[in-house]
């Protein structure tokens, strides 16, 4: 199993003197597997769990295994820790203590050498005796970043039959290739790093040439012109002949010098704290008058379908479960029914509550499985004794809103179709309600990077039926496997769009819970694995342990030939540039380049084009990007089309790949990449509409790093447009919805304008993080934007600018961050 970056472990450290371990050794460890319960050993564990601390982790420091007893107490049938780490030494008179204690707290085990430390004969040593109680070495973890030495070990429910001298000998051959390997590993980091910072250095050098050509030759121009008028008697009259055709030119000029504006520092990404979101929910949440009013509206519905709220119970604390039980009887839509499934709880104060509390209301229903089969089982025991034509998710320490089986009949009344209906959600913690959930409305691709549809969800009971209900399989994202097979079956998924979920945040839910985490995140890939098959679409799933999102690979069973199209004018090392890196970086085999050339000058243009081993269009006349690239797509025969600007750079070479993964895909229009600023931040990252005008680019300014408001930046999605500036579409898509408006938007918009024709003829627009580039576009350059263009928009798509699909309406309306907006919808 591979190594997992992000994962929240419980984490004990064993036998830590400071100076055994490298410096580093806390960040990576805590980066690798997360910040949960850590517990230092060893004569220096001070000082490493001040090192953790700095990390924002909370560990507990120990020096003997006999502490390990007194802090990690139990029997060890349930390990309090999903992962311990012994950085062991030369020798210890304490080792069956030592591994007693481990097997006993742990799963899994990382041994890691202490400096100094005899690995031929100290590391076989310590896996042979780990052997005896049911572990074994993992090799597909990689944990060799923590030390070249290092190994992971995974309890097994068998005892690999190995015997002693050949554990001794692979061990030993396996520590010598990892210390190997990790050296040139470190040289090649070194060679890339220094790569990198070259690439960057030559790139600003060559934007400050670029300018001090474009400015030299300005220069000459107006003292050419300057002299001819001086000399002129007739100069008034010249000016007047010459305008119509100096006009165009000193356009593109006026464009070229905005491009080369010196940049401002970028905008900072709006990030919104607890405090204000908690402000914002306290104006938008319904009070005691509306759902009042509400009340009165639902009892005056056409249909009024009952709605059975199903709860698996499980050791709740009283006062949580009490709270969800009543978060229920406050619903101002009032049939619907409460079924709550004790999965043989153990807690006593769990167990006496639950007839108490159900007894507050006829409404709810109570029943105890003989024995906890987890739960899938209990969701399945409440789906059976359910009456309602509609089933809703509540689990049993979360809280519902007032209005939520409101808005989901309310909905129902416009939408009777509708199979499956989700709402916005937050967390509830001990400070109150945060990190809210703000979602877009179906989109397919987010909802294979995760689970964003989750709560609150309810579902028409003839499709849960149709899909098989719960698969015990695959507890821990039993609700993502259930809803993958649900839209299958359905695509009639309509959200409403308010918070009417609280997740509580606790060490004992699924969400915070470290030691269930992975087999969560596991489940959820092997459930995305399954709908890629029932499916028929070719592929493989990843986890980003970071994110805790997944990464769909889409196999490409048949590779055809794309065209990259570049348009141009002059400014030949921007082109130059862009073309070296797609030649120097594409891994992709089957690709041409068309560079199209609109009515270049200057002689280093001529040159340039005269030596280009690539396919080269003229274009005359006024810049117009629409025609130019319309132009280009008539000349050319190739089923896949890339239309490139020229001041971009390809980053790595996989982006080619990345972007024909979902242009194959028959419901996919186009496909959009992430691009970057020189400086490493968003240019790029989706288009929203509606947003400070008619569109702005999501995320911008955002670090590249930064995974975005709910992960969105890092993972696949759908958004209603992606920009121009790198855009791939298939050919037929392409003619079917007439290509780019030349006519009425021949400059600006042109992009968004195909994207949303594409949208009404039913395709998917779909952004993937994983093409990167560069795009040497100036950080706050601003598009000259024609109030003809801006009308043309606002006039041929109302609806999209006034509530953009993937765009939550409760999002900003001035700025693309995916902040908190000032007014509800």
């Amino acid at each position: 199993m591979p190594a997992r970056p992000g994962n929240q472990y419980n984490v004990a450290v064993l036998e830590t003197p400071a100076h055994s371990v490298r410096p580093d050794f806390a960040r990576v460890l805590t980066r690798k597997f997360g910040t949960g319960k850590l517990v230092v050993f060893g004569a220096a564990a001070e000082e490493l769990a001040k090192q953790l601390r700095h990390l924002d982790a909370e560990p507990i420091a120990c020096r003997t295994a006999a502490a390990l007893a007194i802090a990690l107490p139990g029997n060890g049938r349930n390990p309090p820790a999903d992962l311990a780490v012994w950085v062991y030494s030369q020798g210890s008179t304490d080792d069956d203590a030592t591994i007693s204690e481990l097997a006993r707290v742990a799963e899994n085990i990382i041994l890691v050498p202490s400096g100094g430390a005899a690995l031929p004969k100290r590391r076989p040593q310590l896996v042979e005796r780990f052997r005896a109680f049911g572990f074994a070495p993992d090799y597909d973890c990689d944990v060799t970043d923590l030390d070249p030495g290092a190994l992971r070990l995974a309890r097994r429910q068998t005892p690999d039959a190995v015997d002693g001298a050949s554990v001794s000998a692979v061990e030993t051959a396996f520590a010598r290739l990892n210390q190997q390997m990790r050296a040139v590993e470190r040289i090649l980091r070194t060679r890339m790093s220094e790569l990198e910072a070259a690439d960057r250095h030559i790139a600003k050098l060559e934007e400050k040439v670029l300018s001090l050509k474009e400015a030299k030759r300005e220069l000459k121009q107006l003292k050419i012109e300057k002299h001819a008028l001086r000399k002129c008697p007739e100069r008034k009259i010249g000016q007047v002949l010459l305008a119509p055709y100096r006009l165009p030119q000193k356009l593109f000029h006026e464009v070229a010098k905005r491009r080369q504006s010196p940049p401002r520092e970028a905008p900072r990404p709006t990030v919104n704290s607890a405090s204000e979101y908690q402000a914002w929910f306290a104006r938008h949440c319904v009070t005691q008058e509306e759902a009042s009013a509400m009340r009165t509206e639902s009892r005056g519905f056409a249909h009024k379908p009952l709605i059975s709220v199903i709860t698996p119970v499980f050791n709740t604390p009283v006062d949580w479960l009490e709270a969800a039980i009543e978060s229920v009887l406050a619903q101002a839509y009032e049939n619907w029914e409460l079924i709550l499934i004790d999965d043989a709880s153990t807690d006593a104060a769990c167990i006496a509550a639950l007839p108490a509390l159900a007894a507050r209301d006829p409404r709810i229903h109570v029943d105890r499985l003989p024995e906890s089969g987890g739960i899938s089982a209990a969701s399945n025991k409440g789906l059976s004794m359910a009456s309602g034509e509609w089933i809703g998710l509540l689990d049993h320490d979360d809280v519902l809103e007032p209005d939520a089986l409101y808005q989901t009949i309310k909905l129902l009344q416009t939408h009777p179709d509708a199979d499956l209906i989700h709402s916005d959600e937050d967390k509830l913690t001990e400070e109150g309600f945060e990190a809210p959930l703000l979602k877009p409305d179906w989109s397919p691709d987010f909802f294979l990077s995760y689970n964003y549809i989750c709560h609150f969800t309810t579902l028409r009971r003839t499709v849960v039926d149709e899909a098989g209900g719960f698969r015990p399989e695959f507890d821990g994202a039993q609700d993502y496997d259930l809803f993958l097979r649900v839209v299958e079956r359905t695509q009639r998924i309509y959200h409403v769009p308010r918070i009417l979920y609280h997740w509580r945040r606790s060490v004992s839910s699924t969400s915070d819970n470290i030691r269930r985490k992975p087999k969560a995140l596991e489940a959820g890939k092997r459930a995305i694995e399954e709908h890629l098959q029932r499916t028929g679409q070719a592929g493989h799933v990843a986890v980003d342990w970071r994110t805790h999102a997944y990464w769909v690979k889409r196999d490409i069973p048949r590779s055809r030939k794309v065209c990259i199209i570049i348009p141009t004018r002059d400014r030949i090392p921007l082109l130059s540039r862009c073309v070296d890196s797609v030649v120097k970086k594409t891994m992709w085999a089957d690709y041409e380049i068309v560079i199209v050339d609109n009515d270049s000058e200057s002689q280093e243009a001529r040159d340039y084009f005269a030596n280009t081993p690539h396919r080269l269009l003229h274009f005359e006349g006024p810049f117009n990007f629409s025609a130019i690239n319309n132009f280009a797509v008539e000349q050319t025969d190739c089923p896949w089309l890339l239309f490139l600007n020229n001041d971009v750079e390809i980053i790595d070479g996989d982006w080619l790949r990345a972007m024909v993964e979902h242009v194959q895909r028959p419901e996919v229009g186009a496909v959009g990449a992430r691009l970057l600023y020189p400086d490493n931040t968003i240019q790029h990252a989706g288009v929203v509409l509606g947003v400070g005008g008619i569109a702005q680019h999501a995320f911008r300014g955002f670090s590249a790093e930064d995974p975005g408001v709910n992960r969105q930046l890092q993972v696949i999605r759908n958004y209603s447009s992606v920009t121009g500036a790198c855009l791939m579409t298939r050919r037929e898509v392409f003619n079917e919805v007439g290509g780019f408006d030349e006519e009425r938007l021949p400059v600006t918009f042109n992009d968004v304008d195909l994207c949303l024709k594409m949208h009404r003829a039913g395709y998917l627009i779909v952004y993937t993080p994983f093409a990167k580039l560069y795009h040497h576009e100036s950080a706050t350059r601003r598009r000259s934007v024609e109030a003809l263009e801006t009308d043309v928009m606002r006039e041929r798509w109302p609806d999209f600018l006034a509530r953009d699909p993937f765009y939550n309406p409760n999002l900003s309306r001035e700025r693309a961050d995916f902040s908190l907006g000032k007014v509800s919808p």
